[in-house]
């Protein structure tokens, strides 16, 4: 019936193609918009990222694929997903949170920016954590958690 074509990524999570394989003359070896080099496979187990489902025959407009945060082979993030996560982190550190406080931060994250059934109480137990934060501090990290969790 059909097939997913291979998507290429830049390591900062720009999409180059996700029809690599079909139109290899799509690819880059570094991405336009941050010059970051591109990958087209997980780094982890090697299985390529799956790009745009393709069905001979049918034409497809104005359809983007999503770019994916996590292999969906072996389940590790992605290497925009895992600098976003790792910013968040050094963001929380800026701010006057004991260090029982940031284990239990980070012990919670990723329930929040994943979509498992401890999801929504992740996310209360985060926001109350995240409570002793200075407000400058909260509010980036408010709305870093939220570009992590709403993808």
């Amino acid at each position: 019936m059909g097939y997913y074509d291979q998507m290429q990524v830049c390591l900062n999570g720009h999409q180059i193609t996700d029809r690599a394989r079909e139109y290899p003359h799509h690819r880059s070896k570094h991405c336009k918009d941050c010059g970051a080099s591109t990958i087209d496979a997980c780094p982890q187990c090697a299985a390529p990222i799956k790009g745009d489902y393709v069905v001979q025959g049918v034409l497809s407009i104005g359809h983007a694929t999503p770019t994916p945060n996590y292999c969906d082979n072996c389940g590790s993030a992605f290497p925009w997903q895992a600098a976003a996560i790792e910013n968040l982190k050094e963001i929380l550190r800026e701010g006057d949170l004991s260090d029982a406080d940031l284990t239990a931060i980070e012990g919670t994250l990723p329930d929040v920016i994943r979509d498992t059934p401890k999801t929504e109480s992740a996310a209360l137990r985060l926001k109350r954590l995240m409570n002793g934060l200075g407000k400058p501090v909260y509010d980036v990290a408010i709305k870093v958690v939220s570009d992590l969790a709403s993808e």
